[in-house]
């Protein structure tokens, strides 16, 4: 008897004693080249965010005046301690004392690149832990939005620390059984912690992970935690590092919670673009923040009336997580900054993600699909938009104004730049003219 007899179609010749065609393994490299290749693609695209000058040829602000400037005139290991602004930048700083060690006029493009894969890779791993969580569609929203974050000035490493903490929120949600993926959920989270003070927010987040699953991967990553916070708290507490940009905080819990409905939600769902002052049309700004407001109402509803299967666990964390940073950083500054948005925006955006999935694999879809177009839309109407980086000087110039000072000089021992000139602060470079001449 062949197996045809038993599944028609397959050839008569093919009987019950022949092997099998052995199954083709999957090969261990595609993999790894596909991570590759996403990381790069979503480089690409993030380096094309900035606008003139270009990512490649230009460098931010605290990047400039005290990342690069204490890495050309201070030892690597003094500039990496140094804090700025209250607290530490350790892996903003490792990465500065790296671009260092390689000519001046690469300094911009390096620095840029390094940001771009940096937050290409972050988001990957955002995805693999969303895939953890949520369907496939659903997960790689997530991924996407977390590549292209609204409220970011883009290629800069003195706001990694954002994608860094946003990364490390998710992978305290994770709990991979691949060794390698367990060291990666806990090493990142403690990389955030260490490179900002807005990394001490997750420790409360990976308390209650710990209380509620109390297994060794859980405390793994909160001792993880305790050398940044310790690093970030301590000298805060001890008065050896403040903060003084001249900002005037909140402690108005009522103004702030007002701030971060008016401001933090609308601009999770629609985004900086259409909502950014200055606001020529006031009754059409209204109608957008109310839109913006009853977004996630309508998703909220949705999962509420069972028409959607949700995951309220991660829903809940992803949102208070948004609200908590959100409110931290108003009252820290006083004020809404759209640069600042990254931490609100991300887990506000995959939190409405996890009240939407579909009830069954063939039903109950049309809402992720409504929302996955609406954010869609809005990511790219927000991935090139207007920004304090808009018209600083160009770093090739920069250099070679500094090199022409160094060379007419003999006795110059370094030149400073003025890397961007605003109204209320100047942000200059001090660069060494033996790396000139």
């Amino acid at each position: 008897m062949t197996v045809a007899q038993h599944h028609p179609g397959v050839s008569e010749h093919v009987g019950l004693l022949e092997p099998a065609a052995p199954a083709r393994a999957p090969r261990r490299w595609t993999g790894p080249v596909r991570a590759v290749l996403l990381v790069l693609c979503g480089a690409a695209v993030g380096l094309w965010r900035t606008r003139d000058p270009d990512a490649l040829n230009s460098i931010w602000a605290e990047d400039g005046q005290n990342f690069l400037t204490d890495a050309l005139t201070r030892p690597w290991y003094e500039a990496i301690a140094t804090p700025f602004n209250g607290y530490f930048h350790i892996v903003a700083r490792v990465c500065w004392a790296v671009v260092a060690l390689f000519p001046l006029e690469w300094a911009a493009a390096l620095s840029a690149v390094l940001a771009a894969v940096l937050t290409a890779a972050l988001a990957l791993a955002v995805h693999a832990a969303a895939r953890s969580r949520l369907p496939g569609t659903s997960a790689a929203v997530v991924g996407v939005a977390a590549a292209v974050p609204m409220g970011f000035t883009p290629n800069t490493l003195a706001q990694l620390q954002f994608p860094l903490v946003h990364a490390g929120l998710w992978m305290l949600l994770w709990a991979p059984s691949v060794r390698w993926q367990r060291i990666v959920a806990t090493v990142v989270p403690a990389l955030a912690v260490l490179n900002s003070m807005l990394g001490v927010l997750l420790v409360p987040f990976a308390l209650l992970r710990l209380a509620r699953r109390r297994d060794r991967d859980s405390l793994t990553k909160v001792l993880a935690l305790v050398p940044g916070s310790v690093l970030q708290v301590v000298p805060m507490l001890l008065g050896t590092t403040e903060r003084g940009l001249g900002e005037q905080p909140d402690h108005n819990p009522v103004s702030v919670a007002a701030m971060y409905l008016r401001w933090g939600v609308p601009r999770s769902f629609l985004g900086q673009a259409w909502l950014a002052p200055p606001h020529l049309d006031t009754q059409t700004h209204r109608a957008l923040v109310l839109a913006g407001l009853l977004i996630p109402a309508g998703l909220l509803a949705l999962a509420v009336l069972r028409r959607t299967a949700p995951d309220w666990e991660l829903a809940a964390t992803l949102a208070g997580f948004a609200a908590v940073a959100g409110a931290v950083q108003l009252a820290a500054h006083g004020a809404p900054e759209d640069r600042y948005l990254v931490l609100v925006t991300l887990p506000n955006m995959a939190a409405a993600v996890s009240l939407v999935s579909p009830r069954t694999v063939n039903s109950g879809r049309t809402p992720l699909v409504v929302l996955t177009t609406l954010l869609c839309v809005v990511c790219a109407a927000n991935l090139r938009v207007a920004s304090p980086r808009d018209g600083i000087p160009a770093w090739d110039g920069l250099v070679a104004q500094a090199r022409a000072e160094c060379h007419a000089q003999h006795r110059l021992t370094q030149v400073t730049v003025h890397i961007a000139q605003w109204p209320a602060i100047g942000w200059q470079a001090v660069l060494p003219c033996d790396r000139l001449r």
